[in-house]
């Protein structure tokens, strides 16, 4: 069977470009535009299988090509190319989702990102999380769209260079990417496709996050990714800042009332008598017909000619309605009287308090809050390690955690691997990783001093070889020095010195992986 599906996805493969020439055929696009959409998809195709292997937590090639010709085939209706020496105020591309209208410069990295966007939507959550709804999409768009572009950016068929410049928001880059191996890839997509407002992926998450890292690691990430993302999005709208300031402000207003149960009750109180006001209001003029017309005239009066009410029924309905949210609202008021229900109001106010002060809306403390998470993902990572038993699975450790390690962590260009902070917390992980491998006969020991074969292993993490399983080391003694040169099969990549002070049996030239 599995056989069968290789074979079928390679004739797919082979068959992307002739199902974008058709897409394009039917499209009223330049002659530049369609030559840049097929020069992205050639390199893309190029780049993918490198791409995939530096990553791990991808789309199928096929999926992707497929995904993107779908977006260009049903939502793109218009390709505008600027010429970079005519771009005016234009930066590098912009979308108009509305007439689904890309205007970029000729450059196959700007249109991927454009074409992504595109598609993207504001994600569809629970009534009862509409407040995180604008921040967390926000930040699984920003994040998905860097990472799926990456495959041109970074990539070229022959080399992984990362292009700092061209990403976006380092920080944001650096959390999404934390998120994709802690969630996996399929995970995030299934969230950002989602559809139904039933769905609460924030609790499936969560829960998933419990069962692989315990409750105490699965309450802080998914803490971190509701306060990130705020913070990320407040940064770029002013209204939705005011209204999470405001939002602290009344919690912490009404967790103080809270804290004086007897003001608070008689405050409820008080709610409620008004409430049953409003109900009886409601019911002398839905059974007075001339209060019904008074009624009726006096809202009309008050209200612009779009929303005046159309008849008397309709007012009917409106106060029935209303009526009936009054009833709601008190149904409320005799909850939070109740002894059980104020305590379950008191411990959810003070959770919301708790989460809130925490925000820093002027995103003031950021490096430490990213440090904390990094620290808290290696941490998540050694689980994950010490579980695995399947080999091909525990291999792919090897490729996460060295791109783990070219992750830029600030604007600076320090990245992660350069961390002084992180040092300790890598090393752990790779020390867990290269043990469990040696277990699992997954790697071959190039000499019985375990320091020394660490040390010679260790820079494999360091490499930017993309394909792992090529690596052949070669051990050499100059001058009482101890050297280990690296080859991606028969070409040289890198040379270190290992230091040690000790004689040790080597093995000359050595195939790492078994």
């Amino acid at each position: 069977m599995e056989k069968k599906e290789n074979k079928i996805k390679k004739i797919h493969l082979k068959d992307y470009t002739n199902k974008l020439e058709k897409v394009l055929e039917k499209k009223a696009f330049s002659l530049q535009t369609k030559n840049l959409l097929l020069s992205m998809f050639y390199k893309i195709e190029n780049a993918y299988n490198d791409y995939e292997k530096t990553k791990v937590e991808v789309y199928d090639k096929g999926q992707f090509l497929d995904y993107l010709t779908n977006i260009i085939e049903n939502q793109c209706n218009e390709i505008e190319i600027v010429k970079f020496e005519e771009k005016g105020k234009l930066d590098k591309y912009t979308v108009n989702k509305q007439t689904g209208k890309i205007t970029t410069l000729g450059n196959e990295f700007y249109i991927l990102n454009a074409i992504i966007e595109l598609s993207q939507k504001t994600l569809c959550i629970p009534t009862e999380e509409e407040m995180l709804k604008s921040s967390i999409s926000y930040f699984l768009n920003t994040g998905l769209r860097m990472h799926e572009a990456e495959v041109i950016r970074d990539f070229n068929g022959w080399s992984w260079d990362i292009v700092q410049k061209e990403i976006s928001n380092i920080e944001l880059n650096l959390v999404f990417q934390t998120f994709i191996y802690l969630l996996g890839y399929n995970t995030i997509l299934e969230w950002v496709k989602n559809e139904s407002p039933l769905i609460d992926y924030l609790i499936l998450n969560y829960e998933k996050l419990k069962q692989e890292f315990g409750e105490e690691n699965a309450k802080e990430l998914i803490e971190f990714l509701c306060k990130f993302s705020i913070e990320m999005y407040v940064e770029q709208n002013k209204e939705q800042k005011n209204m999470w300031e405001n939002y602290k402000k009344e919690n912490n207003l009404e967790l103080e009332k809270l804290n004086n149960k007897t003001a608070y009750l008689e405050e409820i109180t008080k709610q409620k008598k008004k409430y049953t006001k409003q109900i009886e209001k409601i019911d002398r003029t839905l059974n007075n017909k001339e209060e019904l017309k008074k009624e009726y005239e006096s809202r009309n009066d008050k209200l612009p000619n779009k929303d005046k009410i159309f008849s008397i029924r309709h007012l009917i309905n409106k106060l029935e309605i209303e009526r009936q949210e009054y009833v709601d609202k008190i149904k409320e008021c005799n909850t939070l009287i109740e002894p059980k229900g104020y305590v379950v109001r008191e411990e959810e106010v003070r959770k919301k308090v708790e989460f809130l002060n925490k925000l820093n809306l002027d995103k003031k403390n950021t490096r430490k809050d990213l440090l904390e998470l990094c620290i808290l993902f290696l941490s998540c990572l050694q689980i994950k390690i010490a579980k695995e038993q399947n080999k091909q699975e525990l291999i792919s450790y090897f490729y996460i955690i060295r791109y783990y390690r070219f992750l830029i962590f600030e604007k600076e260009g320090t990245l992660l691997k350069d961390v002084e902070k992180l040092e300790v917390n890598f090393e752990k992980a790779i020390s867990l990783l290269i043990e469990k491998a040696q277990k699992l006969n997954i790697i071959e020991n190039i000499t019985l001093d375990e320091d020394i074969n660490y040390q010679i292993i260790h820079k494999l993490f360091d490499t930017k070889m993309i394909d792992l399983n090529n690596i052949v080391i070669e051990t050499k003694v100059e001058e009482n020095r101890l050297f280990a040169t690296y080859y991606d099969i028969n070409v040289i990549e890198n040379t270190y010195e290992i230091y040690s002070n000790k004689t040790v049996k080597l093995k000359k030239k050595v195939k790492l992986f078994i």
